[in-house]
């Protein structure tokens, strides 16, 4: 049986780990990808065979065994994933850790492979930490105390009351990071990521670590009230009515997933079920993360 490579959800951290936070991130193994052979003329098996065959062509590392994977693109292969692209799921990543598993070999030291996966990734974004495909290919939960100490997780931490909901607009992070990067420049705004919402993040963490319901959704609640009033770029104009609908009511709160600017948001509601949010929210669009 083929190996299946899962999407990811970062659950905390997205933007607040450039300023010291630590960060969560859980494979997601509702989506996912893997290798086919399958005779297949879909816009996804194009679309698929096509990026490949540029990404052969590329020859990024001398780690990854191109001749290899140059006869089995001749045999027709693809990779088949239901991750949806622009989504903030990792759809490259899996991509990424797919080649990596195939046509790599890990060294078995975590940051090597983290480094070399975000090189291939690199491909797909111009510049990749590599946390995504990481977080694919281990197929484990990563706490990143930072970005130079990442551990993992022997067991995903209970997630119920966590949901994505699907804005049905995929979007691109290199814009929204690039809108970041100036907002970052501004002292008031870089204090309150550094001291506000990065506290808010570790307590966050924690408390997922921890399964403390009520303190999940007390630091989810302020990480949302943040994000409201200091990152309106990056909450899609659709969904700004239920976001605040959330903060005022306390029935459930949102966040950014990833970037933010479209594909998924987060939500947690620690007293009320999936079909109870999908009535508050006036859609069937939600996925729970168990």
């Amino acid at each position: 049986m083929l190996k299946k490579f899962p999407a990811k959800i970062l659950l905390f951290g997205e933007y607040t780990i450039l300023n010291g936070s630590k960060a969560l991130a859980v494979p997601f193994h509702q989506v996912n990808g893997l290798w086919s052979f399958e005779e297949n003329d879909s816009e996804i098996s194009k679309a698929s065979r096509k990026s490949l065959k540029e990404f052969h062509e590329k020859k990024l590392s001398s780690s990854i065994n191109y001749d290899l994977l140059g006869e089995d693109l001749e045999k027709g292969l693809w990779f088949d994933s239901s991750i949806p692209n622009g989504y903030g799921l990792g759809s490259s990543g899996a991509v990424i850790a797919a080649i990596f598993d195939r046509y790599g070999k890990s060294c078995g030291d975590i940051y090597k492979d983290k480094e070399m996966l975000g090189r291939l990734e690199d491909f797909f974004h111009g510049s990749s930490s590599g946390l995504d495909p990481l977080v694919s290919f281990a197929g484990n939960p990563l706490l990143l105390h930072s970005f130079s100490e990442i551990e993992t997780l022997k067991k995903t931490p209970e997630l119920e009351g966590f949901f994505l909901l699907n804005t049905g607009k995929p979007r691109q992070a290199g814009a929204l990071i690039s809108v970041y990067q100036e907002k970052i420049k501004d002292p008031l705004f870089k204090q309150g990521c550094a001291e506000v919402l990065a506290r808010e993040v570790n307590f966050a963490i924690d408390a997922v670590l921890s399964g403390d319901k009520e303190k999940i959704f007390h630091h989810m609640w302020h990480i949302s009230k943040f994000q409201w009033e200091y990152f309106p770029e990056m909450i899609p104009t659709k969904e700004r009515d239920i976001w605040a609908r959330g903060i005022e009511s306390g029935d459930y709160a949102l966040k950014l997933c990833g970037a933010g600017g479209g594909g998924f948001i987060l939500g947690y509601a620690h007293r009320h079920g999936l079909q109870k949010m999908k009535e508050l929210l006036g859609t069937d669009d939600l996925i729970s993360l168990v």
